[in-house]
């Protein structure tokens, strides 16, 4: 009896071993283009931003949002970009914690997959991008407060994604 539980011990531990993903099996299904047709979320994972674009400050919540929470480390929250993040890359949410938890931001999980980490910030900012013509359809900007509002969050995305922690 003991000699059968411990080979179903072993035979349980080399199973779960081999569904384990590791960096070098992670493969990207990603072109690695700038993706300008995919909106984000923008909400949850302690995001500031509440979604909707009726006042300047919600503006300033949205840049806020695309720095991400510090105390949340590498990942830095990203609930609210976290579809994005997923269709560019190619991976999926899962993989993205296994190559972050390895120690890569943003910018090395781009490099570790052969993508091209410029493209991955012009991605983010393109899916804020509705937000903020938002705030020009509500009135609370004008569409050339609006330029200044995308370079403010392309600023933050290129921030988060090469920050080291």
């Amino acid at each position: 009896m003991k000699i059968l539980n411990t080979l179903l011990v072993l035979c349980l531990m080399t199973l779960l071993s081999s569904c384990t993903k590791s960096q070098e099996n992670i493969k990207s299904s990603s072109t690695g283009e700038v993706l300008t047709n995919i909106t984000a979320r923008g909400t949850g994972g302690g995001s500031p931003f509440d979604g909707k674009v009726d006042q300047k400050s919600d503006l300033e919540d949205l840049v806020e949002t695309a720095w991400g929470n510090g105390r949340l480390g590498l990942h830095r929250g990203h609930g609210p970009i976290e579809e994005v993040l997923e269709v560019f890359l190619g991976i999926t949410h899962d993989e993205m914690h296994v190559l972050m938890d390895s120690g890569l931001n943003l910018a090395g999980v781009c490099e570790t997959l052969g993508l091209d980490s410029e493209n991955l910030i012009e991605t983010l900012t393109a899916s804020f991008v509705p937000f903020i013509q938002e705030g020009v359809d509500n009135k609370v900007i004008t569409s050339e407060e609006a330029t200044i509002w995308t370079e403010r969050v392309r600023t933050e995305f290129r921030r988060r994604v090469h920050w080291k922690g």
